[in-house]
């Protein structure tokens, strides 16, 4: 379970060619019980630490066993190929390029609330408006909508994704799946969240679907990624169907949402309880940006090393995907392991090399400097070949792109505007996951820069 193992794909004939000393059985690992094996110690919203903890226990790579894994993380096959170019597609980097001022409007009207917030004497609530944001962000590159989340303390949509996600997170560690048999009452509540998000992506399909008829030409230029879904699906030989409309629509939204937000949380934390780290950030932002207190340039997108450098040591050591779940998708052999086909692998993104001593001496700090260099380093000692937050490969996050600037643009204007103050009478930060990690709570107090 190292980031920095490669596996090669091989076909069944192949497979009793393999050069391997043992096999899964071989390996150490956490000892299980009886029936349960280790889900007992996954239980829980920090079982992403339990992983973390033992690869410094047992190795690299390690078994554990009865673990139950699905879903979005684990899809493989044509379903996926078919699916991928459109989202892509979507997220290319012209489509995110056209759609950047309308993101530096949203980021603005988030900037515009919290001024009105302290002025009134209140304290803003990090945690619930960068997740608004990022899901104003994502439907209006997605969809083409203006939800205007930020705006709307109450929005149903907010509120039904965080029900979702939590409640799939727990399905995801549970011992049994009791809901196939009977709902409890967050059963039920989970069931109508799930039912408003899709009657909400719906309706959205329906008022796209009679804009694209009034404007022909969006069928042979699609502006966004639903929009191109669309014309893909009415395509009599593709067999894109409705249904894989709606669920790519949902899970661009799903997928947008709290790998943002959460990354920017975890580094206004980070920067908040390191002064000296906010202050070097913040005059990079003002030499940048001069006057202005927004990013208003795509260009300027490209004069900000040390926000990405601190986004990098954030991703190193609060991803808000620490791990990755995998389908071996033929007998294959890791670290001179054999896999069986089938077999369900969980990777390591960041929390493997990326908390490890050796590679990162003080790894437990937070230092922008270590991603900054004035030559390209040697492949051994490059950091970005040791910490994967998007994934690598065929696999690499098509969002990659979107977050990067998303963080650029909203991180900015934070330290822009604002000053951060960290609450240190506010209880520990825990590190909380549900279907991806986040902060526990953003104990963060802002003051307007005069």
């Amino acid at each position: 379970m190292n980031s920095n193992i490669e596996a090669a794909e091989l076909n069944m004939e192949e497979a009793d060619e393999l050069k391997y000393s043992r096999t899964v059985e071989d390996l150490p690992g956490p000892k299980g019980i009886p029936f349960f094996g280790n889900q007992l110690q996954m239980l829980g919203s920090q079982w992403h630490v339990t992983l973390s903890n033992y690869i410094r226990e047992f190795g690299p790579i390690y078994r554990m066993n009865e673990l139950k894994v699905g879903g979005v993380f684990t899809a493989e096959g044509e379903d996926w190929r078919k699916q991928r170019k459109l989202v892509t597609g979507g997220l290319s980097v012209e489509v995110i390029r056209n759609f950047f001022p309308t993101m530096g409007m949203m980021t603005q009207r988030m900037v515009d609330r919290w001024k009105a917030t302290l002025a009134d004497g209140k304290r803003v609530d990090l945690r619930r408006d960068l997740k608004a944001l990022a899901l104003d962000i994502i439907v209006g590159i997605a969809m083409g909508y203006d939800l205007n989340v930020v705006s709307d303390d109450s929005h149903p949509l907010q509120h039904d994704l965080d029900s979702l996600m939590r409640r799939l997170a727990s399905r995801g560690t549970s011992l049994y799946p009791y809901w196939r048999r009977f709902r409890l009452p967050v059963d039920r509540a989970a069931d109508q969240s799930a039912h408003d998000v899709e009657q909400t992506v719906l309706r959205l399909i329906g008022e796209t679907r009679e804009r694209m008829k009034q404007r022909p030409q969006l069928r042979e230029d699609p502006t966004n990624m639903l929009e191109a879904m669309i014309v893909a699906s009415e395509d009599p030989e593709s067999d894109f169907s409705d249904q894989d409309l709606v669920s790519n629509a949902i899970a661009s939204v799903v997928g947008g949402i709290d790998t943002t937000a959460n990354s920017i949380a975890w580094m206004i934390n980070l920067l908040a309880q390191n002064p000296e780290t906010a202050s070097k950030l913040t005059a990079e932002v003002d030499a940048v940006l001069g006057d202005a207190r927004m990013s208003r340039e795509w260009e300027q997108m490209k004069l900000l090393p040390y926000l990405d450098a601190a986004h990098s040591e954030t991703q190193r050591l609060r991803s808000s995907t620490p791990f990755l779940g995998l389908i071996a998708k033929a007998d294959c052999v890791v670290a001179d392991t054999f896999l069986p086909k089938g077999m369900v692998i969980f990777v390591p993104t960041t929390f493997g090399d990326g908390l490890d001593e050796t590679q990162f001496p003080q790894h437990e700090q937070f230092q922008p400097e270590r991603w900054i260099f004035e030559h390209k380093p040697q492949k051994d000692e490059d950091p970005a070949r040791k910490v994967f937050p998007f994934g690598g490969g065929q696999r690499l996050c098509p969002g990659r792109f979107l977050a990067l600037i998303e963080v650029k643009v909203v991180v900015s204007a934070i330290m822009r505007n604002f000053e951060l103050e960290f609450d240190t009478t506010a209880p520990p930060v825990q590190q909380v996951m549900t279907f991806f990690m986040g902060p526990s709570a953003v104990p963060v107090r802002l003051r307007s820069r005069t």
